[in-house]
């Protein structure tokens, strides 16, 4: 009964559920899309230092947004049994929205990730001479020092 006594109605946590699936949510929804963008552009263009960064970027994106839709759930909780279904209806989209667009980036991330070792893996290979080439059938890698010790 006590319980029930601290619950409010919808109508007076209406405006900071409305700030949170208007505006909080929204704008941190649209940072991820623009760290999205930023994190294929600078993989395609090889920019790895600005891809890391733009990666811990958009990780503190996600968290944030994580944060903000537990204190949205937190402040759901106040509200009385009556207004739920009412409630659920103005903050279902939003939720949902912020489901797909965690679980797009954490995508994006692991193929990311991918992709970089993939091409390290390429880049290393390519930089190793092969053993076949390096050495003549004597043994010798074919390479002679002159006196100044420069090869030849």
């Amino acid at each position: 009964m006590a319980e029930e006594e601290e619950k409010v109605t919808l109508r007076r946590l209406e405006p900071a559920i409305q700030k949170f699936t208007k505006i909080v949510i929204p704008t941190d929804l649209e940072r991820l899309r623009k760290h999205q963008i930023n994190i294929e552009k600078y993989q395609r263009c090889r920019i790895w230092d600005k891809l890391h960064e733009e990666h811990i970027n958009a990780g503190r994106t996600v968290q944030q947004l994580r944060s903000n839709i537990r204190e949205m759930e937190k402040l759901c909780l106040k509200v009385h049994k009556d207004d739920l279904v009412l409630l659920k209806r103005m903050i279902e989209p939003v939720k949902q929205a912020a489901a797909l667009a965690t679980a797009e980036f954490l995508q994006l991330h692991l193929e990311s990730v991918e992709e970089l070792k993939k091409q390290f893996n390429n880049e290393v290979a390519l930089l190793q001479p092969s053993l076949a080439r390096s050495t003549t059938a004597d043994g010798n890698t074919g390479l002679t020092l002159d006196p100044s010790g420069a090869v030849s």
